[in-house]
């Protein structure tokens, strides 16, 4: 779900990545608009979990998981900033592409900002699916505080991550 301006084709080009990577169809939700409540006009920043909030009580559908994708920088009070947040075993989940798009310095290729988004998303939601961090080296559920690290990453879950992915799916399958 787009919250705030997200430009269609960066929507419709991660859906496709994202499907390639997830057991179940992902569909692109009508936008809604960024909360106002949410905003720290200090920061200029969003709150991320005030995101999540208003993510559940604007879900129309009858999503498995929701995935709220925003243009705006996003933060939580203990970090500068954040890439995005999700409910642990939860439905929802958010990421930005503030700054993974370069966030005002020089806009890196949109190739780039997809391969980020779709580790970004798939990072956020495996978090809905009850998976912590992990220290395995190359494994999507490990922390990235920043852009090297999340580039280092492959888009796929080390052998562990994936036992307890499927072991989740197995216990609570979409509808």
């Amino acid at each position: 779900m787009p919250l705030g301006p997200v430009d269609p084709e960066i929507l419709r080009r991660l859906q496709k990545a994202l499907s390639r990577h997830l057991p179940f169809t992902i569909r692109v939700l009508p936008p809604k608009p960024l909360p106002p409540q949410t905003y720290h006009v200090v920061r200029d920043q969003y709150h991320s979990t005030g995101l999540l909030e208003y993510l559940l009580d604007n879900d129309d559908e009858d999503s498995y998981r929701i995935l709220g994708v925003t243009a705006a920088d996003l933060y939580i009070p203990i970090f500068t900033f954040v890439f995005g947040e999700a409910q642990l075993e939860g439905k929802a989940a958010v990421i930005s592409l503030f700054r993974p798009s370069g966030a005002g310095a020089a806009r890196v290729p949109r190739q780039t900002l997809i391969q980020r988004l779709t580790k970004l998303g798939l990072h956020e939601l495996g978090h809905t699916f009850g998976l912590g961090h992990c220290r395995q080296p190359g494994c999507i559920m490990g922390f990235s505080e920043n852009l090297a690290k999340l580039d280092l990453k492959d888009p796929e879950l080390c052998s562990y991550c994936r036992v307890l992915l499927e072991d989740y799916l197995r216990n609570h399958p979409p509808t």
